[in-house]
């Protein structure tokens, strides 16, 4: 074999190794690159039997109007929804400042399937939310409650 084909064997090598990477890095991080699901996304997902009881997944929603309850020892309970679906979430741990019923919110940690029958013997699934972060979201308007004081402004 000659200079040329060597080169050419060799660039061929390169890129199939090339390719093969890049086809394992996008295929392991298939469904991690959704920053969060939303309620109605996990729905469908734990119908379909893709998201399995104890999976560690990040869920982002609303904190649902007159669902907040404090418990003892910093435990709370709330409902996340995308206003077509409602998920029950139960954390320990100081909440963000920025937390509140109606705003945005994102909470990491583990799904819980509770399988039950109802009255007429059919087979339902509840979800419950183990939270273990919690993370308040805001919008581009936002300002800190000092400086909306100092301002004069409601908040």
């Amino acid at each position: 074999m000659n200079r040329r084909q060597n080169k050419i064997i060799t660039i061929s090598f390169l890129v199939a190794v090339l390719c093969c990477s890049i086809f394992l890095i996008l295929y392991a991080l298939r469904d991690n690159v959704i920053f969060f699901y939303s309620p109605s996304e996990i729905e469908k997902k734990v119908s379909n039997d893709d998201i399995a009881d104890g999976s560690l997944i990040r869920l982002g929603g609303l904190v649902l109007e007159d669902s907040f309850q404090r418990g003892e020892d910093n435990y709370v309970s709330f409902v996340i929804t995308d206003l077509k679906n409602e998920i029950n979430i139960s954390y320990s741990g100081i909440l963000p400042d920025l937390f509140r019923e109606g705003q945005g919110v994102i909470a990491e940690g583990y799904i819980e399937i509770i399988k039950f029958k109802n009255k007429d013997n059919i087979l339902k699934k509840q979800l419950k939310f183990n939270a273990s972060n919690i993370l308040a979201k805001h919008d581009e308007n936002y300002m800190p409650p000092e400086v909306s004081e100092a301002l004069g402004l409601e908040y």
